[in-house]
């Protein structure tokens, strides 16, 4: 029950609006036609491996949180600053899933003010979930379980409809497909960081099969959004959101689709508000200052935080959870010299 736990809280923060919109799934895996499955194999792999990595690691150093790990591995001024980015990555992603919740909301609710009350609704909703600890965060990742296969199922049985010419590429090759399958996985991976931390709380038998069924929920999940762009790649191909605009056919408007998407944008709000308040004073007042981190970002908008905030915070973090992940770590490499 307890890796079970596990796993849908870290299958609901890294199953983002971005996912269940079909744009990241689209970009990164059906883009590349029939190498596809390699670059959905290699994000499982990269994934996989960085979450049974760090838990381990933490475990082995005695830290109980990422920014301990990070002091441990990479000296007490580097790893502050580590840790300070992944804590802002965070707060980065946290603030773009209170928008993208925002959106929904003011796109799905016919009343004045619909956005802002979706904003403060949702960040309260998500407080109070991160507040009742694993539990209350794998609760939105056992609802996304539930609905967006139940889409994505829907969406792959729409018809194909009319072949057309796709705009004109070179063949792909498998090492574009796998490079860009690993630096998926490594950014989901960077985005769990502070939530894989709890991983280490548990014995490592427990903790080891969290991460496997994590990683097994997710490229099921993956493997069929891709399958749906992959059928309807022609009629997506330019579609901003590939999923919304394919859900036209669906009979019900954009009501499913929102739905999903709200619930993934609300998990991973919830998980990241939860990694958080695993870095400041517990309580009231520690959620309150993780809620001001993920509120005040999200005044920017979404497009601004996703386009220019997200990929380079992201970037950065993947590469440094990389070199924390390393067999030699950086501290004891220049003690030695």
């Amino acid at each position: 029950m307890a890796a079970c736990s596990q796993a849908l809280a870290l299958l609901g923060g890294v199953i983002g609006a971005g996912f269940a919109s079909g744009r990241e799934i689209l970009h990164f895996f059906a883009a590349h036609g029939r190498q596809a499955p390699a670059a959905i194999a290699a994000a499982c792999l990269a994934l996989g491996a960085l979450c049974l990595r760090l838990p381990a690691l933490m475990r082995r150093y005695g830290a109980s949180t990422l920014m301990e790990l990070c002091r441990i591995r990479l000296g007490a001024r580097f790893g502050s600053l580590c840790a300070a980015l992944f804590l802002s990555l965070c707060a980065l992603t946290g603030a773009a899933m209170l928008t993208a919740c925002a959106e929904l909301g003011a796109l799905v609710l016919p009343m004045h003010g619909a956005y802002l009350l979706s904003l403060f609704g949702t960040l309260i909703l998500a407080a109070a979930l991160s507040g009742l600890g694993l539990f209350g965060v794998a609760l939105p990742g056992a609802l996304l379980l539930m609905t967006l296969p139940v889409l994505l199922i829907h969406l792959l049985a729409l018809p194909a409809g009319e072949a057309c010419f796709l705009p004109a590429m070179a063949p792909d090759l498998p090492v574009r497909a796998l490079s860009d399958g690993i630096a998926y996985g490594a950014l989901s991976a960077a985005q769990l960081a502070g939530l894989l931390s709890r991983l280490c709380q548990q014995d490592a038998r427990t903790s080891r099969h969290a991460a496997l069924l994590f990683t097994l929920l997710f490229g099921c999940m993956l493997f069929l959004g891709t399958q749906v762009c992959r059928r309807h790649l022609p009629a997506i191909v330019h579609q901003p959101l590939p999923f919304v605009y394919l859900s036209r056919s669906l009979g019900a408007g954009h009501v499913p689709v929102a739905l999903c998407m709200y619930a993934a944008a609300l998990s991973t709000l919830c998980a990241m508000l939860h990694a958080l308040m695993q870095a400041l004073p517990p309580g009231a007042q520690g959620a309150c200052l993780a809620a001001l981190c993920c509120l005040m970002p999200a005044f920017v908008g979404f497009d601004a935080l996703i386009v220019h905030g997200y990929p380079l915070l992201g970037a950065l973090c993947a590469g440094l959870l990389a070199a924390l992940c390393l067999p030699v770590c950086q501290k004891a490499s220049m003690s030695e010299i």
